[in-house]
């Protein structure tokens, strides 16, 4: 099992859960204070004290701990969900090139990049310069910046890139971006576009049947957590639902 190190991240899993560098050393929290420097040398899975006496596990984070615990949000993100579906209906995986417009806040483009590394790439375009700078804090905090090409441009100006394996619209005005995302992908290549109202899906699909890409659909995925204990099991009260459409395009 691999040791701990200065440099590390390490997941605190507690009362509450945190995702901390081991570096920063002293760590306060509403259950006390962690001495971070204790764990260097120490075996992933070992448990550590706080000041107050509360008990926190120690793990390796993977990339969902980062999104969830670590990034931070300025515009709206594309959840866990959603980003799981864009994954599984495209295959994405190592090697592929990727094109996403805009980047918002990160959130996708990291989880597409630990998905296409090593070999792989993400070309991720951004109008507006706030969102810009919060996620380029975003993609260095996550040790993923060798695998992404961040940039603050307009892609109503076309893309750069050409023979990539999909491309993912996530803004305002992407029927007007679908001929040349076609014009970027390589024959075989899917397009998705993320869209939080039906009205601007069905303004997208008729761009995509105008440029004649095959295997169009639209879906959403509901996710509905359930209580389970040894008396009873039911359906939590709250479920994450709608967050957006998403429309899967193949070129051809």
């Amino acid at each position: 099992m691999e040791k701990i190190t200065n440099s590390d991240k390490v997941l605190l899993l507690g009362k509450s859960d945190f995702l901390v560098d081991v570096s920063k050393g002293l760590f306060h929290t509403n259950h006390g204070t962690i001495n971070l420097s204790k764990l260097v040398g120490k075996k992933f899975g070992v448990k550590i004290k706080s000041s107050k006496g509360e008990l926190f596990y120690v793990l390796r984070p993977n990339i969902n701990d980062f999104l969830d615990k670590r990034l931070a949000r300025l515009p709206q993100i594309i959840s866990l969900k959603d980003c799981s579906l864009i994954a599984g209906y495209t295959g994405l995986s190592s090697g592929y090139r990727v094109v996403e417009a805009g980047t918002g806040s990160a959130f996708l483009t990291t989880f597409m990049a630990n998905l296409v590394k090593p070999d792989g790439k993400i070309f991720t375009y951004e109008l507006r310069t706030d969102f810009f700078k919060s996620a380029k804090k975003n993609i260095d905090d996550s040790s993923l910046s060798a695998f992404i090409d961040a940039k603050n441009k307009d892609v109503s100006k076309g893309f750069r890139e050409k023979d990539v394996d999909l491309v993912v619209l996530d803004m305002i005005g992407a029927e007007k971006i679908v001929s040349k995302a076609r014009k970027a992908l390589k024959s075989g290549g899917f397009l998705v576009v993320y869209s939080p109202y039906i009205e601007q899906v069905k303004v997208v699909c008729a761009a995509i049947e105008m440029e004649s890409f095959v295997d169009v659909r639209t879906i959403e995925c509901l996710v509905r957590d359930y209580k389970i204990t040894r008396d009873f099991s039911r359906p939590n009260t709250t479920m994450l639902a709608h967050t957006g459409y998403i429309t899967f395009a193949r070129k051809v």
